[in-house]
């Protein structure tokens, strides 16, 4: 019973925090590379579904309940970020940094805020997901 709910508290910090999830399973749990990949892409890909179609919800709530006759533009420097990553790089920007700079919920609702229109936008969610569930555990065991 202990594994299952230390499973589950795993794919719940891989969905949220997938950066660290990935170096609290190496590292300080000691998973071997296969399980850690296993157990990120299950988590991450959780976190892709649950926080996508979560953020498109949110996303109409915010455009419906907020009627905007002329709309104020305050630029801080993470918005200047936001939207210099949406201009050069678009969709495969923000997926590329979602699981390292950006956290999958942040990644997920700047997808959906941007690109919900695109079909292709979850997928391709996934595919970075899959891409760095691959990736961060050989970067931390041979860095």
């Amino acid at each position: 019973m202990d594994a299952i709910i230390e499973i589950a508290l795993l794919l719940i910090f891989a969905a949220i925090k997938f950066l660290f999830a990935a170096g609290y399973l190496l590292i300080d749990k000691g998973y071997p590379y296969h399980q850690t990949v296993l157990l990120l892409i299950v988590g991450g890909t959780i976190g892709v579904f649950v926080f996508y179609y979560f953020s498109s919800w949110i996303n109409q709530l915010i455009n419906r309940l907020i009627k905007r006759s002329k709309p104020k533009k305050v630029f801080t420097k993470q918005n200047r970020i936001i939207v210099n990553i949406k201009a050069k790089y678009g969709i495969y920007g923000i997926a590329f940094l979602m699981p390292i700079f950006f956290s999958i919920p942040v990644g997920c609702f700047l997808a959906s805020r941007f690109y919900m229109n695109k079909k292709s936008t979850l997928p391709i969610l996934l595919l970075a997901v899959l891409f760095w569930s691959i990736v961060i555990p050989l970067i931390k065991l041979y860095w």
